[in-house]
């Protein structure tokens, strides 16, 4: 595996630092075993690699020699990828959405693409990206975009929820190679993404030919949307500059005076005497008080500034400004949509909002822009041992965000917490489970909400979704035990504290996370602040030292025919319902192990007999 490859892809991310640089050569990287090495290796504990695809296969079994009969495909350019399996997954607001489970072993390949073409346009050197597009990119999320509305929108006017009808199915695959010719002059490379956009899927059983959309499920289907889509951002940038003017706001007049006035108030403090001090004080006071009635800015009613946000196929537009133009650049950017794209915008889920009396909904979050008249509100701050009172006015431009609070309980009454009404019930298929799994479930849920909604203005009104899940928990509880909740509640008190005795003797405890702090924090955006300082190369150095493919039989010892043998997941402690090798995989944190094809069937014919795998037990190849 002494190929080189991560040196040439450190090489390529460097030169694309540089975003008009265009690429050559780059099929010849798909020769390289040591890229594939480093592809498994990201993707190989997802759960998902262990559902099947249309060929019945999993990422089970996977091996080097799967690497090698790869390479040598790539190299006679014979490589085809299988039809994908096409299942559908209800949406979070209702319906359906088609999704393709492709043959996890050539979601490998798959990987391997999205390295190459990750290290060109998404580059750590300098990205091609727009830093207003935060979906599917490297230490981004939702959170990353919540935080840019939250910090720099403030003032907005309108809001522009753009929709796009079936964005990822209606990607043109003509338009794409297009733009992707921009940057990558190799038409191996690109045959080989023609490939992988044209294979088609299977539903019912019945063949089905791709001629337009990227795959949905696919592991190249983000960044392939994010290239076609990033279209949109220069387009959007583009008009931007056109209509924006007097962007930078400047402060009224009768507000700089007397913020000056203040400053030079507390510079003469600082000097002041004994007795001047009273004064100075009394003075300071009277100016802080005077600001609060003050307007901050100017208020320039030809100041137009616009803003963008885009999450994926989601995006928004925020306009200070008259809505006509708002009207107008919906237009604009739904007849180049239409025309350069071939997209449709969906009129009937684009909506204009008034910013401070509508609301926007974007990621799943109600978005606003203050409130129709400032309040001035005091409250205790300190600093050290001082504790001062402080007077301040809250500006009607500063952005609120909230969680949707009765969206997110039909969500919990569409999956059996609560009746539609919000009332919690039992959910008798988790009355099967250990005490502690139940629990451990519902913390899942509970936590995911808060943790979500960490930032939200009306943090307070989740107590409905944590009373709803704490409830429906104990009603769990109490059909599994044939209990009254009054006895539940009684032995395991508010936050069903749960003991298990572990087999090593030691007791293990579990309860409902429970707040006990209700206290809005709207700066509590869970970012990546280190995600701009990682380091690729070495990031992929430790796959390719680390990986397991190719070593030697862990059960027998033997050296040919080796593969990985993966579970799609293990469960540790008390609550572990795994048996046999399952059981010994959970003990030592791995969901994948290298064994030989004998050794591999005698495990999934459940004959495992108890060899030992003392040589298997790093502490440094715990699962990731």
């Amino acid at each position: 595996m002494g190929d080189k490859v991560l040196g040439r892809l450190e090489a390529l991310r460097k030169a694309n630092g540089n975003s008009a640089w265009v690429n050559h050569d780059l099929y010849r990287l798909m020769f390289k075993p040591g890229l594939y090495v480093v592809a498994y290796e990201r993707i190989k504990s997802s759960p998902g690699n262990m559902t099947p695809g249309a060929d019945k296969q999993t990422l089970d079994g996977f091996s080097m020699h799967n690497i090698e009969k790869i390479v040598s495909e790539m190299r006679n350019e014979s490589f085809q990828f299988s039809r994908a399996r096409r299942v559908q997954i209800p949406k979070p607001n209702g319906g359906k959405r088609p999704l393709g489970i492709a043959p996890p072993k050539e979601k490998v390949v798959q990987e391997a693409i999205r390295i190459i073409l990750e290290s060109i346009y998404d580059s750590p050197h300098g990205s091609s990206f727009s830093n207003l597009s935060f979906g599917f990119r490297r230490g981004m999320g939702p959170h990353s975009a919540l935080k840019h509305i939250d910090t720099n929108w403030h003032g907005t006017t309108w809001f522009i929820e753009g929709d796009i009808k079936g964005c990822f199915d209606n990607i043109d695959h003509h338009r794409l190679i297009e733009i992707l010719q921009k940057r990558i002059s190799d038409q191996r490379f690109l045959n080989l993404i023609w490939k992988a956009l044209t294979a088609g899927y299977l539903e019912f059983k019945t063949p089905v030919n791709s001629v337009i959309g990227t795959p949905q499920g696919s592991i190249i289907s983000p960044i392939l949307a994010n290239i076609y889509m990033h279209e949109l951002d220069v387009y959007v940038e583009g008009l931007r500059r056109k209509y924006e003017r007097n962007a930078a706001r400047e402060y009224s007049p009768e507000y700089a005076e007397n913020f000056n006035a203040l400053r030079r108030a507390r510079r003469r403090l600082v000097k002041a005497d004994t007795e001047e001090k009273k004064l100075v004080a009394d003075e300071i006071r009277r100016l802080k008080q005077i600001s609060t009635t003050l307007p901050t800015f100017k208020d320039d009613s030809r100041a137009i500034r616009v803003k963008y946000v885009r999450y994926a196929d989601d995006w928004l537009i925020g306009l200070a400004g008259r809505k006509e133009l708002a009207n107008s650049i919906r237009d604009e950017v739904e007849t180049f949509l239409a025309t350069d794209l071939k997209l449709t915008l969906s009129r009937e889920k684009t909506h204009i909002r008034h910013a401070k009396t509508e609301e926007a909904f974007f990621l799943g979050t109600r978005i606003k822009c203050g409130s129709t008249t400032p309040r001035v509100i005091t409250y205790t701050r300190t600093r050290g041992d001082v504790t001062s009172h402080v007077t301040k006015r809250t500006t009607n431009g500063v952005m609120r965000l909230f969680a949707p609070v009765p969206r997110l309980v039909t969500r919990l009454a569409d999956k059996g917490y609560c009746t539609p009404e919000g009332v919690p019930i039992s959910k008798p298929a988790m009355s099967v489970l250990e005490d502690a799994r139940i629990i451990e479930e519902y913390n899942a849920v509970l936590t995911g909400y808060l943790n979500y909604y960490s930032f939200a203005a009306n943090r307070s009104r989740l107590r409905r979704v944590a009373y709803i899940l704490q409830f429906s928990a104990a009603k769990t509880l109490a059909h599994r035990h044939q209990m009254s909740m009054k006895r539940v509640f009684a032995k395991h008190g508010a936050k069903l504290n749960i003991t298990v005795n572990q087999a090593d003797g030691t007791a293990k405890y579990v309860a409902l996370k429970y707040p006990t702090d209700w206290k809005a924090k709207t700066t509590a955006f869970l970012v990546n602040a280190g995600a701009d300082a990682l380091d690729i190369l070495n990031v992929q150095t430790n796959y390719r030292t680390r990986t397991k493919l190719g070593a030697k039989c862990c059960i027998c010892g033997l050296d040919n025919n080796v593969e990985m043998h993966h579970v799609r997941h293990i469960r540790k402690g008390g609550v572990n319902p795994l048996h046999g090798f399952d059981r010994v995989m959970a003990n030592l944190n791995r969901k994948q192990i290298p064994v030989c094809g004998a050794c591999h069937d005698e495990i999934h014919a459940g004959r495992y007999d108890g060899k030992s795998l003392s040589d298997f037990s790093d502490p440094h190849l715990a699962a990731r």
